[in-house]
């Protein structure tokens, strides 16, 4: 291993070390700063499924410059799957409805334990992630190189994204929505979809231009940068984003909900404002830059641009996720920083080794064929 993931990953050993020293002082404020972690770096995997499925339908030369930083993180997925079994072992601490006297729940939330129990639970995770780690060994082997696709592969990807996009749902209903049962979204879903796939393609992008000066590279057509397709591309899923978030804000004001209001009221005060401001004013940077064909031709724009949309996701998810979770005052925050430096120590230092040596990605799927 290189100096630096050496050094990530004793960086993610200590913080797991401090995770461990957190759960035995407070395991309900440990595990609530663990969860929105491990939902972030789980994100970057199923974002980077869902772009080379979509590519590998319609193909594209933006999709073949981006198709290695992409299956790298694919291939990470493995571990971040384990890094969710700690929220599993003590759902009681994390969701209200697990454990919880039922005579002691709202009515609304009652109707729900049908579905909202433990085992039910397990077993939809245990499908969900049945499902991402078959697709996860499809996609590794159908994306080897260009000459890898065919049609039948084709309609694995159809299939695929079918299967994906169920997984995604139960998936955002079951460890997001759930946090706080009385809130309904029928378009939560895709909130999460899109930005996964718009902090997935970012990510791409800034190893992308880490190696190369894409900004050169002919793009799909004449006089057409690469930078400008990805950029493009990037454009078009930070919209996607953006506007389903809108919608689903949009759909609670008018129709005035007192669950769905309190879901915002929520994230709204105690502070949390202040990081919903900055996701506001990270999208809004994105969506302006990205029209500008000058920043679309620059390397330093393309990178500029690309790391906006991974930190506006980073926002995101901390801040759908983290405000019912959080209980205490600014000493609460150590628990936020111990996750983060264990759960992002451990996957920067997979994926950069992966990324260095690209023949171990395809040991790992060789040893899921055979496993």
């Amino acid at each position: 291993m290189s100096r630096v993931e050496q050094g990530l990953l004793a960086a993610g050993i200590a913080g797991l070390v401090l995770c461990v020293l957190g759960i035995s002082l407070d395991a309900k404020a440990m595990l609530g700063a663990w969860l929105p972690a491990a939902i972030f770096a789980l994100s970057l995997p199923l974002g980077a499924l869902t772009i080379l499925m979509v590519h590998g339908l319609t193909g594209g030369r933006w999709g073949e410059a981006v198709r290695q930083p992409l299956r790298v993180m694919m291939a990470t997925l493995p571990l971040v799957l384990v890094l969710l079994v700690p929220v599993l072992v003590r759902l009681d601490l994390v969701f209200p409805w697990a454990g919880a006297d039922t005579a002691m729940l709202p009515e609304t939330v009652r109707e729900k334990l049908a579905y909202l129990n433990a085992p039910f639970f397990l077993l939809r995770f245990a499908c969900c992630a049945a499902i991402w780690l078959a697709l996860t060994w499809v996609v590794l082997n159908a994306t080897r190189d260009e000459a890898s696709r065919n049609d039948r592969n084709g309609k694995k990807f159809a299939l695929g994204l079918i299967l994906h996009a169920l997984a995604v749902s139960v998936f955002a209903i079951d460890w997001m929505l759930s946090l706080e049962p009385e809130f309904t979204s029928t378009i939560y879903a895709l909130c999460e979809a899109s930005a996964e796939v718009a902090g997935a393609f970012a990510l791409a992008i800034l190893v992308l231009a880490a190696r190369r000066a894409v900004e050169v590279m002919p793009g799909g057509e004449e006089d057409v940068a690469l930078s400008e397709d990805l950029a493009n591309m990037l454009l078009g899923f930070v919209l996607t984003w953006i506007y389903l978030t809108f919608m689903q804000w949009l759909v609670v004001w008018g129709g005035d909900l007192p669950d769905e209001i309190h879901w915002y009221v929520v994230r709204s005060h105690n502070g949390w404002q202040y990081l919903l401001y900055v996701l506001i004013a990270l999208q809004a940077a994105a969506f302006a830059g990205l029209l500008s064909r000058d920043l679309k031709r620059s390397h330093a724009g393309l990178v500029w641009l690309a790391g906006i949309v991974l930190a506006g996701h980073f926002a995101d998810v901390v801040w759908r996720i983290r405000p019912p979770l959080f209980a205490g005052g600014p000493l609460e925050l150590w628990h936020d920083a111990a996750a983060w430096i264990g759960v992002g120590g451990l996957w920067l230092a997979l994926f950069l080794f992966l990324l260095r040596r690209p023949d171990k990605i395809v040991w790992w799927k060789r040893e899921v064929a055979h496993g």
